[in-house]
Parts: structure tokens; C-alpha cells; sequence
């Protein structure tokens, strides 16, 4: 029967392959190895294992060639009996003369069936490309109070990714804080490439919160202040990486860009500064977002039309591309993300090169899906969503600029 030679082929091979599990026993059987007694030597050990090995294989010799026999012109490629939920079905009600009669061939150990039309194959998921351990497993936390709090005023701790991208002021000899950016790993920093195209930034503040202090602090609802252990850290660049198709193929198009620091941020030593969590390049943002509000965090303009010193947040609907391209008339590409089109909420100058960020449920992990790009000149304003670069987009090419 089929249901012993799966089970006979699962117990012979059991010690030559380590399961999934990281246990040796076949996934279904309880199989209990039990220490032999001292007096058992090594030599009639190995001799009673050949001889039952051999018992099996001449099982196995006689039971492959009962299903070889049986076998059937299958119409459609044969695949393995786990991905065809109906003689699944039908072996679990031990209908096993219609499994037997479905058996085609076997692939190594493993049966092959002629499943039945109507049944359609788990379809192999598009693998996320491998982190190589430049990315870290550990992202998306705050350095504080793991909530999100409602108005535009964030918590001291919240978003410690954030990166604030400072230009000296010719005039003023100052350094104007004009795009953002998030930290991703210990020496990289994700922007827009139009913050870095024309001009680069002299300082990439990491660990910042309030730009008018040297040192954050906040004050609770019930008048107890609480500081940061110590001030924002000041890094400049080594080496940037803009994408080689910024700007070529449309309005802005592939924005995104690579800041390499000169020194590694130390992520144990300072939690106020921790690094997003990138998605995979297969991650859906529709399907993610659903009825949820993405949240955008910066520096930049607010309703009143003045910069901000305290790091802002706001909460953001998605809006589908085909509406966002006959606001945009068409110019929308599939690597980019629309979220806004509510009137006094919107991401603005300042902002760019910002995260666009989303959770499971409003507290981390967070994960980076979009880097503020270009929208109305009005911020704001209802109808009109602010574009966004859609980072799973670029998964592979992040991965393939990073190095140690």
C-alpha cells in the first residue's frame, strides 16, 4: 500500500536527511531511539543494522515495482502527493487504491502524482533575496515607549532611524536641515537621490529629536521631564550612490539613494539611534496598508508654513496609482507609491528623503515602504497625495550597492 511505503521510506532515510524540524524522525511518527545497553557490541550493532537495512531494501525493491507498474499517462506534469490536497484527502480516509492507481513515479524518495485538474498546486512564493548579513534582523523598535501617539507631535524616542540631512548656508555659515532619511544598517543611510544630486549634505545628524537643543528633552502630561542620555550624533558621508536611473525614465523617477557613513553607528552602545526594517522585494504594499495608515516623520513645513524643531508625524491613506496618475496626469510609475490627498496632512519641503513607514498594528516593528519624493507645491491639499519612491522596489539594488 502507498501509505507503508511512505512510511517505510520516511523510517529508512530518516538518518540520512535532517528535517526541518532538526529532529530524525519522519514528520507524523513518533519514532523513540533508545540508548543500547553497554553489553551490545559496536560490531553486532552494525551487523543487525545491515541486516535489516537490507530487509527494507528488498521491501522497497518489491513495493516500487507495484506502483511502476500501476503506473498512468498523467495529462499534466506529475507533482509531489504533499502538493495535491485531494489525494491528501483521499489518503487520509484511507482511499489508498486511488492514490496508488494516481502514482506516477518517485522523485528520489518522495512520490509524484497525477493530480486531478481541478486541483491547482501551491504556488512557489518569489524568495526575498538573501540579507547577507548586511542588513539587521533586529529593526523597526523605538528606543522608547513602543506606541504611537495621536496629533503631528511624536514621543522623544520614537522613530530613532530618523536621519536629519544638514547643508551649510553659505550666507549664514549655519547648517540648514533640509531632507531626511532613515538608517538601515550601522554605516548606511536611504534617501532620495534628489537631496543628494545637486548638493551634498555636510552633516548626517542620527539620534535627533529636537533640532533647537543640544541635548532632548521632553516634558510628560504630568510635568516630569525626562532627557535623552546623551546629545544627537554628527556623521559625514564617505561615499554616495544615487540610483543610475534617478531622474531618466520621468518626474523624479527611481529617487532613491545611498549614504555611506565614514564611521558605524553603535547600535548597542546608543538605542536612540536603530536602524528601519527594509521589505522584501516581493512585499505588497496595497495588501499591507489595506484599511491602515501608513505614518511619514520629518522636520519639514508644517501647516503654518514654518520648519518644525520637534520631529513631526503624520498619518497617511494609501491612494490607488490610477487615481494618483490622473492627478499627476500619468506621470505616476509602478516603482513609486501615492498615500495623502487629505486636506491640512501631507509630507512637505523639508521632509524629503523621509520614511514612509507601517506596522502590523500601530507599534513595531516598523517597516520602510516609501522615501518622501515630490507632490504639490501646497502641501496639504485635498485631493492631491504626496508621491512617494516605493523602496521593495529597489530590495535588490539597496543589496547590491551595500558593502562592509
Amino acid at each position: 500500500m502507498i501509505m507503508n511505503l511512505t512510511h517505510l521510506l520516511k523510517t529508512t532515510n530518516s538518518k540520512n536527511r535532517k528535517l526541518r524540524c532538526g529532529c530524525m524522525a519522519a514528520s507524523g511518527y513518533n519514532i523513540t531511539v533508545s540508548a543500547r545497553p553497554p553489553s551490545v557490541s559496536l560490531g553486532r550493532r552494525e551487523r543487525r543494522r545491515k541486516t535489516k537495512m537490507k530487509g527494507r531494501i528488498f521491501l522497497l525493491m518489491q513495493l516500487l515495482h507495484l506502483v511502476v507498474s500501476l503506473k498512468t499517462d498523467c495529462p499534466r506534469p506529475c507533482i509531489t502527493l504533499d502538493a495535491c490536497p485531494e489525494l491528501l484527502a483521499l489518503l487520509r480516509t484511507a482511499n489508498i487504491k486511488v492514490v496508488q492507481e494516481a502514482t506516477c513515479s518517485f522523485q528520489g524518495f518522495e512520490p509524484l502524482v497525477c493530480c486531478p485538474e481541478s486541483s491547482t498546486p501551491t504556488p512557489t512564493p518569489t524568495p526575498t533575496p538573501v540579507v547577507s548579513g548586511l542588513l539587521p534582523e533586529v529593526c523597526g523598535h523605538f528606543a522608547q515607549d513602543e506606541r504611537i501617539h495621536g496629533g503631528n507631535k511624536t514621543r522623544l524616542g520614537n522613530y530613532p532611524w530618523m536621519a536629519a540631512l544638514g547643508y551649510k548656508n553659505a550666507f549664514t555659515n549655519k547648517v540648514d536641515f533640509l531632507c531626511g532619511g532613515s538608517v538601515i544598517n550601522e554605516r548606511y543611510v536611504l534617501t532620495a537621490a534628489h537631496c543628494v544630486s545637486s548638493k551634498q549634505p555636510d552633516v548626517i545628524r542620527l539620534g535627533e529629536w529636537d533640532l533647537s537643543t543640544d541635548l532632548d528633552c521632553e516634558t510628560t502630561d504630568t510635568g516630569f521631564e525626562f532627557c535623552a542620555p546623551e546629545p544627537a550624533q554628527d556623521f559625514i558621508y564617505e561615499e554616495i550612490v544615487s540610483h543610475p536611473d534617478y531622474n531618466s525614465r520621468g518626474q523624479v523617477s527611481d529617487d532613491i539613494a545611498l549614504i555611506r557613513l565614514t564611521t558605524p553607528v553603535d547600535f548597542r552602545r546608543n538605542r536612540w539611534i536603530q536602524p528601519v526594517c527594509m521589505p522584501g522585494q516581493d512585499f505588497d504594499v496595497r495588501a499591507t496598508v489595506d484599511q491602515r495608515n501608513a505614518v511619514v516623520s520629518g522636520w519639514g513645513f508644517t501647516e503654518n508654513g514654518t520648519v518644525s524643531d520637534v520631529l513631526l508625524q503624520v498619518y497617511l491613506p494609501m491612494v490607488d496609482i490610477d487615481s494618483c496618475n490622473t492627478t499627476y496626469k500619468g506621470r505616476v510609475l509602478n516603482e513609486q507609491v501615492c498615500f495623502g490627498g487629505v486636506k491640512g496632512k501631507d509630507s512637505c519641503g523639508g521632509d524629503s528623503g523621509g520614511p514612509l513607514v507601517i506596522s502590523a498594528s500601530d507599534a513595531p516593528p516598523f517597516t520602510l515602504i516609501g522615501i518622501v519624493s515630490y507632490g504639490p507645491r501646497d502641501c496639504g491639499r485635498e485631493g492631491v497625495p504626496g508621491v512617494y519612491t516605493s523602496v521593495a522596489k529597489y530590495r535588490n539594488w539597496v543589496e547590491q550597492t551595500l558593502r562592509e
